[in-house]
């Protein structure tokens, strides 16, 4: 077997180039030189292989059944989404950002963000305070007024009429 040596250069340069010059690249730079280089392949790809996808017959067959396939795909993804919804999956949250103390600065400028970030944040979390004290303030006002009217007893409007029509609660509602 012959070593053709320019195909080796050819791999070598292509290694420098993807192992050097390609990570220093944005991803969005990345994403558009992709694209470009899918597209040209593609391109060229049915130039060079046009008569064989002319002269090709045997997914003619399958033309029968592709509205059966459609439909089949279309259940099986209304099927995962409804189970995703039953199973209840959570979003994963994300961490919670440590601070390093202000007294770890190395510089005026650094020192400064540290203390405005500081603030920032103690002045978020005394907003989320105060709003979760308002919300647990309107909760009771409501339980009491409910309690009030009396529409947490249970026993009372689950009660079954003696006539046996409809149960309290379904009464209770209109």
């Amino acid at each position: 077997m012959e070593l053709f040596l320019p195909s080796v250069l050819l791999i070598i340069l292509a290694a420098l180039v993807i192992m050097i010059i390609i990570p220093n690249f944005s991803p969005l730079i990345i994403v558009i030189v992709s694209a470009i280089l899918l597209t040209a392949s593609t391109y060229q790809h049915f130039q060079f292989f046009w008569h064989e996808y002319q002269q090709s017959t045997w997914q003619t067959t399958l033309k029968v059944f592709a509205p059966g396939l459609i439909i089949v795909a279309v259940f099986l993804y209304i099927f995962m989404v409804g189970g995703s919804f039953i199973m209840g999956g959570t979003m994963p949250k994300m961490p919670e950002i440590e601070l390093p103390p202000a007294s770890t600065a190395t510089n005026a400028v650094t020192s400064a963000i540290n203390n405005s970030m500081n603030v920032v944040s103690g002045a978020a979390n005394s907003l989320a305070n105060v709003g979760t004290s308002v919300a647990n303030s309107i909760g009771n006002a409501g339980s009491t007024v409910a309690n009030s009217l009396g529409f947490n007893n249970t026993k009372k409007n689950n009660a079954k009429p003696a006539n046996g029509g409809p149960t309290g609660s379904t009464l209770a509602v209109l």
